[in-house]
């Protein structure tokens, strides 16, 4: 069966996110734009996913529970985990990686982490924007420790693109933008099987709808199926 998905949505904790991007917000649009799975994945930063599962009980989408990392090459790497307590476990080792300076929040925008009612109830002092202390190798070794799916992020674009590091094989797959050139499709990335097409939705309005390339063929709307395609070839 076919099923969307939206896999790169950045919440009211990223600090170059709209302040609007709260967890029922986001799950509201995401809802009326007919997908079945969603991933929240802000700058370096779990700690918003655990409001955002319970939301997502009351919906019919599936939550994929992720993360955009920042390396310290100064490249985006999205992951992906199967549990909450996995997320979690690796949210705070993550941690230990972030350079904890204060902000001006004024010019970088608020980090905002809310309740279930989309109440505030923190704001992160630390800007998360930065890149991590953490080498692109080092990240790959601590996630062995999970069960996660890792992806280069918007691998098509100038900035913050690790196309550089990019070996088939090495990721369980790559993310392009909806705009990547066929020319750049087949220069680089002709023997990969696994690309991703999402929004890296900041604003509500970028929440992709369904479209022809945010699709997936699954034997089964869970998130035991969508890790088996990415995990098994």
């Amino acid at each position: 069966m076919k099923y969307y998905y939206d896999l790169h949505i950045h919440s009211a904790l990223s600090p170059c996110a709209d302040i609007l991007m709260t967890p029922n917000n986001i799950t509201n649009m995401a809802s009326l734009k007919g997908l079945d799975y969603i991933a929240i994945t802000d700058h370096n930063s779990l700690k918003q996913l655990p409001v955002i599962h319970e939301i997502c009980l009351s919906y019919n989408l599936i939550l994929i529970y992720g993360v955009e990392v920042t390396v310290k090459e100064d490249f985006h790497v999205l992951c992906y985990f199967k549990t909450l307590e996995d997320a979690m476990r690796f949210d705070e080792e993550l941690e230990t990686y972030a350079i904890h300076e204060t902000y001006d929040s004024r010019v970088l925008g608020d980090q905002v982490i809310t309740d279930i009612e989309d109440y505030t109830v923190k704001v992160l002092p630390f800007y998360l924007g930065r890149p991590l202390d953490l080498e692109f190798i080092m990240l790959i070794e601590i996630l062995q420790k999970y069960n996660h799916l890792r992806f280069l992020a918007h691998i098509d674009r100038d900035m913050y693109s690790g196309l550089k590091y990019y070996e088939p094989g090495m990721m369980n797959g790559v993310e392009c933008t909806k705009h990547v050139s066929k020319e750049f499709l087949k220069k680089y990335l002709s023997n990969e099987k696994h690309i991703l097409y999402n929004s890296d939705a900041h604003q509500l309005t970028d929440i992709l709808e369904r479209e022809s390339n945010n699709v997936i063929d699954l034997d089964e709307k869970s998130i035991d199926a969508f890790f088996k395609a990415f995990q098994n070839g």
